[in-house]
């Protein structure tokens, strides 16, 4: 998967998103039409000028309500994010999620059109790629993000930070890494030199899952990846996930996406785009 991509799409009518996930961080940025995006249970509608903010496994779908629909998506490894941006109170649109949290992001007409000149900057470098392109990528997501964070603040200030966001990412990170291994909380808690109980907390607090049900959401999203991209049995898909127990892994996954694998990846055979936006 890359560090970054960003796709400029164009829509004309008859648009259809499933319910999905990401694995990485994602932004829409409308240029055009009217939408009306779900994220879980909050829905928003967005129009030019409207940015929607996604962390690692959010679902969401999108219903569009004028046309033509026309956006740029970025897509972005949160690793990538976190070493080229650095500052957590950026980070921290892509991790908290308190309650009154909202996914829409909205600036001034000024503002928008120095971001829609940073995007553009960074769609001819990511489609050139020449030497260092990921460095001046890096660069404008700075520009971009730091930019949102100023016109935004009103939006930023619901995420009272402290040093929570940062444990919080870091064990989020780990996990991303880790979640096919064996897992458990003193385990985590050991790898990260911290205590069992305040990651629990700290964790549930900033992110809103509790650890072991972000491991589980992890891997059943990357088998309902590996169910509709590949050609593996789901035994093998089981194990690929971190379950040694194919009964406990069609389990969890029934209780995530109310179907079993194998009904999972007849309906997405059926369907003619599974991973749009």
């Amino acid at each position: 998967m890359d560090d970054f991509w960003i796709e400029h799409r164009y829509t004309a009518n008859s648009y259809k998103l499933p319910y999905h996930f990401e694995n990485r961080y994602q932004v829409v940025f409308l240029l055009g039409g009217k939408i009306l995006y779900q994220v879980g249970d909050k829905e928003y509608e967005v129009s030019k000028g409207g940015m929607i903010v996604l962390n690692t496994l959010e679902e969401h779908t999108l219903k569009v309500l004028e046309y033509p629909y026309e956006r740029y998506v970025i897509g972005i490894r949160p690793d990538f994010f976190q070493h080229e941006v650095k500052y957590p109170e950026v980070i921290a649109v892509f991790i908290k999620r308190p309650a009154d949290f909202s996914h829409l992001l909205t600036v001034t007409e000024p503002v928008w059109k120095y971001l829609y000149e940073v995007i553009q900057e960074m769609e001819r470098e990511y489609l050139a790629k020449k030497k260092y392109w990921e460095m001046y990528v890096g660069a404008n997501l700075r520009r971009m993000f730091i930019t949102i964070f100023r016109e935004c603040a009103d939006a930023m200030s619901m995420m009272k930070l402290g040093n929570g966001i940062t444990v919080a990412y870091n064990v989020m990170n780990y996990l991303n890494h880790h979640f096919t291994q064996e897992l458990n909380i003193d385990s985590i808690a050991a790898a990260l030199f911290l205590n069992r109980d305040y990651i629990s907390h700290v964790f549930k607090e900033e992110t809103g899952y509790s650890i072991m049900a972000y491991v589980i959401s992890l891997r059943v999203n990357r088998a309902k990846l590996l169910l509709t991209q590949t050609d593996r049995s789901v035994t093998d898909i089981a194990m690929a996930c971190g379950y040694t127990d194919f009964t406990y892994f069609s389990k969890q996954f029934k209780k995530h996406t109310n179907m079993s694998p194998s009904k999972f990846r007849k309906n997405a055979e059926r369907s003619e785009e599974i991973y749009g936006t």
